[in-house]
């Protein structure tokens, strides 16, 4: 029987759940399981909302064999107001049962034809089967660079994965550890590369983003070529009043600099940081003459609140070398930004382009797993 791509209605909810199970047998974790509610309980589409989300699913008679989200945002791309689509959570049967294997093609084809400007974010690096696919499709891809900051040398030393991923590297880990040679080392390393910190510049916790933000998104949307809707209607539907996220107004006496949202989180077993207590950076906006006021900002506040590391993937070329004046260093990075042929043209040339785009964790699903 065909299979055929269609929205996720109410009726299809006990075939998701079966999908889901099949994919639990074959050892898929929940996290790659599909929604088992047809309506988002994350942007979901009302009230005439520009930004939301829609399902869809792969279709076989009664049973469901994947599916697959749009999320639908306005970017402002070369000044001009355009409705781009983000395209997460492609999961297919055939990672479980090689017969379907043709589904992900399959659902990434329909959306495509949908939506033509599309992207993806994430993904968990180059080498995995999205992205892999994507490229094979024409689509342009391009890793956002990751800065990070330690705050707390020892605990970073005997928890980051990468320094740890074999006997020869946690030996030394431990070793600097030990010593107190890492923790030296590290600091100095922070301290040559931070620029004198800015006076009079503070990072003020809000509990609502209010008609300033609309003026910051005026001003900040014309020194980008191609960023999502950062209005203050937007805002609160992506980061509402929660424990979650840390939301703050960053100012210089009377003048209103800019915005970040933070995260500390403390990990449990993560596969990159360990138990480490991660600040992150998931999104912010000011022009690129502010960025290192909105970095050092944020970076006090997570400093005071007593985190071991902190990090954020920025796009921008100007944001990176903020971050570089602020003491941060580059690490690797799997967070893919991937652009559909018609999106890439949009912000063509690619290559040189890729590096004035406004993209962070929250242009997509949100800073999960942070």
């Amino acid at each position: 029987m065909a299979i055929v791509i269609q929205p996720f209605t109410e009726d299809r909810v006990t075939a998701v759940k079966a999908f889901n199970q099949r994919l639990a047998a074959g050892g898929i974790p929940s996290r790659f399981h599909f929604p088992e509610s047809s309506i988002p309980e994350w942007l979901p589409k009302e009230n005439g909302r520009r930004i939301y989300q829609e399902y869809y699913l792969a279709v076989e008679g009664n049973d469901v064999r994947g599916g697959f989200i749009l999320k639908h945002q306005e970017f402002s791309v070369g000044g001009q107001t355009l409705p781009i689509v983000y395209y997460h959570l492609p999961v297919s049967e055939g990672i479980v049962n090689n017969s379907y294997a043709n589904v992900g093609v399959l659902m990434l084809r329909v959306a495509m034809k949908m939506q033509p400007m599309l992207f993806a974010l994430g993904m968990g690096g180059f080498d995995r089967p999205l992205p892999k696919m994507l490229k094979a499709t024409g689509w342009r891809l391009t890793a956002l660079p990751l800065y990070f900051r330690v705050h707390h040398p020892l605990p970073f030393l005997r928890q980051i994965a990468p320094l740890r991923r074999s006997l020869g590297r946690r030996a030394i880990a431990d070793l600097a550890a030990i010593t107190g040679t890492g923790w030296l080392g590290i600091k100095l390393v922070h301290r040559l590369r931070t620029i004198e910190r800015p006076r009079g510049v503070e990072a003020t916790p809000i509990n609502d983003f209010g008609p300033w933000a609309d003026g910051l998104w005026q001003l900040g949307c014309q020194h980008y070529g191609f960023i999502g809707d950062r209005r203050s209607e937007t805002l609160k539907l992506l980061y509402p009043t929660s424990d979650k996220f840390l939301r703050f107004r960053i100012t210089r006496g009377s003048e209103t600099l800019g915005w970040a949202v933070v995260l500390d989180t403390q990990m449990r077993d993560n596969q990159y940081f360990g138990n480490l207590r991660v600040g992150t950076i998931a999104d912010c906006l000011a022009t690129p003459q502010n960025a290192f006021d909105i970095v050092h900002a944020t970076t006090t506040v997570l400093e005071k609140r007593g985190v071991d590391v902190m990090i954020a993937n920025h796009s921008h070329a100007a944001w990176g070398d903020a971050f570089h004046s602020a003491g941060y260093l580059r690490g690797p990075s799997n967070f893919i930004f991937a652009a559909s042929k018609p999106l890439a043209e949009k912000l063509g040339p690619f290559e040189t382009n890729r590096n004035l785009a406004y993209i962070m964790r929250g242009d997509g699903d949100g800073p999960v797993n942070l």
